[in-house]
Formats: C-alpha cells, sequence, structure tokens
C-alpha cells in the first residue's frame, strides 16, 4: 500500500471545516457505496479528529443507458489534464479534483504512486495545488494496492477502502480504470456530487457518474440518490 503526504493543514474557517466533514459522504458516493441502496451507513473517520458525524445512506441508485453523456454544468470547466482518469466535481464551485495516472520514463505505471489527486482551481485562476493533508487523508485522497500482476493496481478513495476499483496499463503511457456499477464495468469519466448547503451542515442530495461501459462502450450513467 503506498501513503502519501500532503501539504501542512492551513487555518480554515468554520464553513470550510463542515464541507470538509461532509467530503467523506461524497467520495462514498462516486466510488464507495458499499452495499448500494441500503447499505450501511458512511462512515466517518473524521468524527474523532472534530467532524460532524453524517447518518447519509444510498437511497437509490440505478445506471442508465443513454446516447450521450450529460453535461450537468455546461458553466464549468472541462479539465483536459495529461493521464487523467476522471475527474470531479461539485455543485459548491467549478473547483474540480482531477485523478490522473502517473507513468516512468519507459511508459509504465508508477509503482510508488502510479495514481495523483490534485485540484484545479477553476473559481480563480484555474491553478494546480495539491490536496491539503486533510483532505487527502480523509476525503479525496486515493490509495492504490499491488498486485501479483505488475500492470495491474487496485485503486480506492481513502474515506471507503473496502470498495476498490482497477487501474490496468493498457499500453506504454496509457491506463485504464474501471470501476463496479449495477453489474457492470464502467469506465469512469467524471462524478457530479449535488450538495444541498441550506441547513447548518451541507448535505449530499445526489451523486452522479458518468461513464463508459467497460464491454460495450455505451455512455452509462449511475445516480445515487442520498438520504
Amino acid at each position: 500500500m503506498v501513503a502519501r503526504s500532503g501539504s501542512p493543514l492551513a487555518p480554515a474557517g468554520s464553513r470550510r471545516l463542515l464541507h470538509l466533514a461532509c467530503a467523506l459522504t461524497l467520495l462514498l458516493g462516486l466510488l464507495c457505496l458499499a452495499g448500494g441502496p441500503g447499505g450501511p451507513a458512511v462512515a466517518q473517520e473524521g468524527v474523532k479528529r472534530g467532524f460532524a458525524a453524517s447518518t447519509q445512506r444510498a437511497r437509490a441508485s440505478a445506471v442508465t443507458e443513454v446516447k450521450t453523456l450529460p453535461v450537468v454544468r455546461p458553466e464549468f470547466p472541462v479539465p483536459n489534464e495529461p493521464n487523467m482518469l476522471f475527474y470531479l466535481q461539485r455543485s459548491t464551485n467549478p473547483n474540480t479534483v482531477i485523478y490522473a495516472a502517473r507513468f516512468r520514463e519507459d511508459g509504465t505505471l508508477d509503482p510508488n504512486e502510479p495514481v495523483a489527486a490534485y485540484w484545479r482551481r477553476y473559481n480563480t485562476t484555474g491553478e494546480r495545488l495539491p490536496l491539503k493533508m486533510i483532505e487527502d487523508n480523509f476525503a479525496f485522497g486515493v490509495r492504490t494496492e499491488r498486485t501479483d500482476d505488475p500492470t495491474v493496481f487496485r485503486l480506492y478513495v481513502v474515506s471507503y477502502p473496502e470498495r476498490k476499483a482497477t487501474l490496468r496499463l493498457v499500453a506504454p503511457g496509457r491506463a485504464e480504470l474501471t470501476v463496479p456499477a449495477g453489474g457492470r464495468q464502467m469506465r469512469p469519466i467524471y462524478a457530479y456530487i449535488d450538495v444541498d448547503e441550506s441547513g447548518l451542515m451541507p448535505s449530499v442530495r445526489t451523486v452522479s457518474v458518468m461513464g463508459h461501459d467497460a464491454a460495450t462502450g455505451r455512455p452509462l450513467v449511475e445516480r445515487i440518490q442520498i438520504e
């Protein structure tokens, strides 16, 4: 298992802390809704570190074939990053988390860190910034595990390590990520998280994951209702 270090946590306002508190739920919706609808409640590791607990869980999940992948927020920039595997958008602002493969000079995946996660701060200059330590350790960070095949890695989001995706080298300098979705394998393109900020504590309304069926190439949308 590969551990990544993050930047020291800078002082942040209460709103920032609230958003990070619900980030575990957000990332669970992206890749890690173990058990599907009616499954276990979201585990909040951050509770013992001062975050409010969340009891949100998946109420329903459906995977649908569509003609073309929807663009949920056309006004948000669409990232075009080298070696990008997928990206994460939220309704709160256009800032985007990028997940990109990392390769060695010979085109093989870097076994020490095959995936990098970082911000594109589109609400300012679009600059690339690393995840902060708390984001990397409790929310948006990813970890990878080696397998017996040096071209294949297991990938999981730190907020829920039990659910794993598969990262596979398909050609020198090119990798593919697949995640289970409704009994199929999906190649995710991006995920969109709809956050309700009307209350004291931000909560997740829905999570949508857009991608292609790994077997047929057909566009798929997984919509997850959260309660």
